[in-house]
């Protein structure tokens, strides 16, 4: 599961983090990212929005570990892009058109631009809006 994250989440992230390692050397293990440059970051050292991406990255990974083992399983998220950047909202968003290839992936926003950020990267046919 750590690999699939660590691949997810330098992608969402636009390559600034490029693995994931857990640190076991306490009675409790810890989730490090890795920057490119090599440094260590531990999750309260993220910024929110960089914390999100790790967790969206994680949900994902675990997802395809269940799609894998049979269980296709459907995503529900809520404005989970409410704190990136436009550029790593977009990175997100392809992440999410390519998972919703093999399952379903629903995500509300109130944020407007979201969706157009939306129409401009995805292809018609990983897209489908509905606005109340």
């Amino acid at each position: 599961m750590l690999a699939a994250a660590s691949r997810g989440f330098e992608r969402m992230t636009g390559g600034e983090f490029v693995r994931l390692i857990s640190d076991d050397s306490d009675d409790r293990p810890v989730l490090i990212a890795v920057r490119q440059d090599g440094s260590r970051v531990g999750t309260a050292g993220l910024s929110e929005g960089t914390r999100d991406q790790l967790f969206l990255a994680l949900r994902l990974a675990a997802l395809t570990i269940r799609r894998q083992a049979g269980a296709v399983l459907p995503l529900v998220l809520d404005d989970v892009l409410m704190t990136s950047d436009d550029r790593r909202a977009t990175l997100m968003l392809q992440a999410l058109a390519d998972h919703a290839q093999g399952g379903q992936v629903i995500v509300f926003t109130h944020h407007r631009h979201l969706l157009e950020l939306a129409r401009a990267v995805l292809d018609d046919s990983a897209l489908a809006t509905i606005t109340l």
